[in-house]
């Protein structure tokens, strides 16, 4: 009886490994070297980006590359265990994180528009407007001296990098609207406005470049625009770094410095982020 129970967990125990993203079960632990291989962890808004970046280091120098999906927080206590070599953070670091052994390398930035059917007569909004609109307060366009018209709002999956960033700075950690609507791809939500005038949504853009269309609404009367996004005048942009904590393998200062590179920020571009350099 104890041999079958003692079985039965062993298995348990490997399926929940299994289960379980390496790069976060690796921060209970010191990971073993990695001699041949670069591990990357942390937000989910760079995975993309940092596999297309693994795929020209590896063309490169012959080393494996492996990403994983979580959180900036995530990645960055990873590193400081030194469970994964890079963390990959959507956001600055903030308060005690930013000590002398934490190394943060900007390689990109980009930016979340927030977007209504070229139909709508509206062109800009201030912040605080844009916050109650998507909180629910305001639900109608009449407030805002439109039609008597209720407000739909269109969102992209809550677990998804832009909606949690919508949470997270526009909101201020806020709920987003009981009414509002979740759309899987960013197609979908852009159609869903194109079709309804007096929806608005948030899209994540590099340089503001949509469909004809639909229109990105001016912030504070800021446009989005490389320029502004790059300056940070825009109000809801977001830089995006790869940090190394302590003394970093020189496998890591590779890929970084990759990234870095003209050729690292033409993959920056083409993933849909703005170059930094």
């Amino acid at each position: 009886m104890k041999r079958r129970h003692l079985a039965a967990g062993l298995v348990a125990g490997t399926a929940a490994l299994t289960a379980y993203p390496a790069w976060k079960w690796l921060q209970t632990r010191r990971a073993p070297a990695r001699h041949n291989a670069l591990l990357i962890g942390g937000t989910s808004a760079m995975y993309d980006l940092n596999v297309a970046l693994g795929k020209e280091f590896e063309k490169q120098y012959g080393v494996k590359v492996i990403v994983e999906r979580g959180g900036s927080l995530q990645g960055l206590l990873a590193a400081k265990r030194h469970s994964i070599d890079i963390a990959a953070m959507a956001r600055d670091l903030e308060g005690a994180e930013a000590e002398p052994h934490a190394h943060n390398h900007l390689i990109a930035r980009d930016a979340i528009a927030v977007v209504v059917s070229a139909r709508n007569p509206l062109r800009q909004l201030r912040h605080e407007l844009v916050r109650d609109i998507l909180h629910g307060k305001i639900d109608n366009w009449k407030t805002l001296g439109g039609a008597d018209i209720p407000i739909e709002v269109l969102m992209r999956p809550r677990d998804y990098p832009t909606t949690r960033y919508v949470s997270e700075v526009v909101l201020g950690g806020a709920d987003l609207a009981l009414q509002a609507r979740f759309k899987k791809t960013k197609d979908e939500l852009l159609a869903a406005i194109r079709q309804n005038p007096y929806a608005i949504g948030c899209v994540a853009t590099d340089d503001g470049g949509l469909p004809n269309d639909i229109v990105a609404l001016e912030i504070d009367n800021i446009p989005i625009t490389r320029e502004t996004i790059l300056s940070g005048r825009y109000r809801y942009k977001r830089s995006l770094y790869l940090m190394t904590y302590g003394v970093a393998r020189q496998q890591a200062l590779d890929f970084i410095a990759l990234a870095e590179s003209a050729e690292g920020q033409a993959i920056v571009h083409r993933t849909g982020f703005i170059p930094v350099r």
